[in-house]
């Protein structure tokens, strides 16, 4: 039984709001499912280590806006390599870098298009829901789970807005862990903020 989902996220610098967005989304999913999130690499960090966490992943979340950046590419090609499940998002923008629509045309993922963060998170929520419940038993949600993703992945996506609210970074988009209460909790162990009283 898995006790946590994997979830490596792919993007360029570019493209931090979205990043923010997807560890919100994957937080507020209704599942008591732990959650280990990684990321591409800052400048000037090690990229063995990302590789090793792409290798690692149960789910890729692949990012493309304006332009595409090293080592975003080496990433997709290593999930490729690894056979892993491949989310690829593409925000629609009015000017994309020729590198960027080379990229799109030869990355051989199917692309899903969003136009905002509200979007991108109804979109991510519900292909998560989907991987959730297509292994439903590894994973070993309740029932009162499953039927709530299930309703969650056939909800019809919400009008786009024309504006959004600018996302205030609380840091899920530079990786971490979400734990699942009541599953990763060592025995003994007390939540931060709670009381042991």
């Amino acid at each position: 039984m898995a006790e946590r989902l994997r979830l490596f996220v792919s993007a360029g610098p570019d493209l931090e709001a979205e990043r923010e967005i997807i560890g919100q989304a994957v937080a507020r999913l209704p599942v008591s499912l732990g959650w280990t999130i990684k990321r591409t690499p800052k400048r000037g960090e090690p990229l063995a280590p990302a590789l090793e966490a792409v290798r690692a992943c149960d789910v890729y979340v692949l990012l493309l806006g304006t332009d595409i950046r090293a080592p975003v590419g080496l990433e997709l090609l290593t999930a490729q390599r690894a056979r892993k499940t491949i989310l690829a998002f593409l925000k629609e923008e009015t000017i994309r870098t020729p590198a960027a629509r080379i990229f799109i045309r030869d990355a051989q993922v199917s692309w899903t298009p969003f136009s905002n963060g509200q979007q991108l998170e109804t979109l991510i929520q519900k292909a998560l829901a989907q991987r959730i419940l297509e292994r439903a038993e590894s994973y070993a949600i309740s029932p009162v789970e499953w039927e709530t993703l299930s309703a969650l992945v056939e909800q019809s996506s919400p009008k786009e807005t024309a504006e959004q609210e600018p996302i205030e970074a609380g840091g899920a988009g530079g990786g971490g862990v979400i734990i699942a209460p009541g599953r990763d909790l060592p025995p003994g162990g007390v939540l931060v903020g709670e009381s042991t009283m």
